[in-house]
């Protein structure tokens, strides 16, 4: 069969209901029922959590295999279940699925997600199965279980205590930026760091054994060390000084961002998503802890400090600087590789900063245009083609989808592709178009509403996100650089 509709929902569950329990003791009625019936240990706390991956937002599939999506669906969530000092039990796995995919694709993603399972002793023993119009979606509950007097929470810090970390921070962003840039097989050290980016290892035997030893506060690294540090000192009423000469940075990640031309310690702080531990301790406690456990891998980043005194950088002259939260949000409108950004007070203004942009730009150029109905997109496209000295009247295509014009850069004359995805519902329309043809014909694209189809765009291109201002006539125009070119465009751009 080469699509889920052949199989059906109960045929796909049959395909992935085997070798999903690892420990039968604790499972009474696993997957195949209404409900899954489970043992609770007794005297335990029960841990519960839960994450959702969404395709374009938290995954690319041009850049992640099924088996690892898989591996890292579940690792997300075994990783805040460490945070407490727990141990991961459970898992329910729900997936939403596009009718064309192949059954090979969801056996191999749940591939990923009981090796994963395997390692941690960590039952898969339910979950559903839906059909997505638009892309893929993975939503895992894992529980687990705690002793009530290791329970680690946010809210414990203390002032005097130590503020370190589990292990090398930055790696995952660094590689996402390089798997972001289609660069990464070139360079030696990149393996690593895409490696930690792609199928991220949670830190469980170090937060039970922390638990166990005192730590007063811990937090997963999920979002960057800078937001975390910012989470716990919100939640434990306290302040916290980082000293930037003591956050582990690996040779790989000093290698990449010198190659990305991005300071390295950014990737540790903001970038997010490595999946190590961040804890505060006594300072006793914390030396008798490196002593006892010599194999477990501890940073003192830090300290923390009274509530006053908010949550801080030291350089590495000295000099202590207030750090800001950072880190992914999922409702922030800017991209987070912003480079550029630029205010435009009306549609006259929105207009030049197109025909800037065209100055800057060479033949194979892609640029992605993203923001609401109304946001200026295509004002924006007419600035550009006038940039490139395009005869025709240029509108919208969103009723024809692309439209194509003639123009010029220097005395070269290439073509301009002006799409709209906005009405297109499903990857195979975009073959009917030629959009890959086009796109890597040599001329210029400008891809307005790309996040449809944001897997299915080239890995470099230039992203462009329009938002609203204060009034209606003000806009806010961000620049994204995705690769070395449009890095080196946005430079121009200064």
């Amino acid at each position: 069969m080469d699509k889920l509709n052949e199989l059906g929902e109960f045929g796909l569950i049959d395909l992935i209901k085997q070798d999903t329990i690892h420990d039968h003791g604790s499972v009474v009625v696993g997957i195949g029922d209404d409900a899954a019936a489970l043992l609770p240990t007794p005297r335990q706390l029960l841990l519960l959590t839960t994450d959702m991956l969404v395709e374009s937002v938290h995954f690319d599939l041009a850049t992640t295999t099924p088996w690892q999506l898989g591996y890292k669906s579940i690792a997300v969530n075994i990783s805040d279940i460490a945070a407490m000092g727990g141990v991961p039990r459970h898992a329910v796995v729900s997936i939403a699925l596009p009718p064309a995919t192949s059954p090979d694709f969801v056996v191999n993603l749940y591939k990923g997600m009981k090796e994963i399972c395997r390692e941690f002793s960590v039952n898969i023993v339910g979950g559903d199965t839906v059909s997505s119009p638009h892309g893929l979606v993975i939503n895992v509950m894992v529980s687990g279980e705690v002793e009530p007097a290791n329970l680690v929470r946010r809210s414990g810090a203390q002032p005097g205590d130590i503020v370190a970390v589990t292990g090398y921070l930055g790696n995952s962003a660094a590689g996402l930026a390089l798997l972001a840039a289609g660069e990464w097989e070139d360079y030696n050290f990149a393996w690593p760091l895409v490696t930690t980016h792609l199928t991220p290892r949670p830190q469980v035997k170090a937060g039970q054994l922390l638990a166990g030893f005192g730590a007063t506060s811990m937090d997963d690294i999920s979002d960057g060390l800078a937001s975390e540090a910012h989470e716990i000192a919100k939640a434990s009423k306290v302040g916290i000084k980082l000293y930037a000469g003591q956050i582990p940075l690996a040779a790989e990640l000093k290698e990449a961002a010198d190659k990305l031309g991005k300071p390295a310690l950014d990737y540790a702080l903001y970038g997010g998503e490595d999946f190590q531990l961040v804890f505060t301790m006594e300072p006793g406690q914390y030396e008798a802890f490196k002593q006892a456990y010599p194999d477990i891998t501890i940073f003192r980043v830090g300290e923390v400090v009274e509530d006053g005194q908010g949550v801080t950088l030291v350089d590495e002259t000295g000099k202590v600087h207030a750090l800001e939260a950072g880190g992914y949000n999922h409702f922030r409108q800017e991209e987070q590789n912003v480079l550029l950004d630029f205010n435009s007070n009306g549609p006259e203004e929105t207009y030049r900063l197109g025909q800037e942009v065209a100055k800057a730009l060479k033949p194979g150029d892609v640029l992605c245009l993203s923001g609401e109905l109304g946001a200026g997109k295509t004002l924006l496209s007419q600035g550009i083609a006038a940039g490139l000295n395009v005869a025709d009247a240029v509108s919208s295509p969103t009723f024809t989808v692309l439209n194509v014009y003639e123009g010029m850069i220097g005395d070269r004359q290439v073509s301009v592709y002006h799409f709209d995805l906005y009405r297109l519902e499903h990857p195979d329309e975009l073959a009917d178009i030629g959009f890959d043809h086009y796109v890597e014909s040599g001329g210029i694209a400008i891809i307005e509403w790309p996040e449809k189809f944001a897997e299915f765009l080239p890995a470099e291109h230039l992203w462009l996100t329009l938002t609203p201002g204060h009034d209606a006539s003000e806009r806010i125009i961000c620049l994204a650089p995705k690769g070395k070119r449009y890095r080196e465009l946005c430079e121009e751009l200064k």
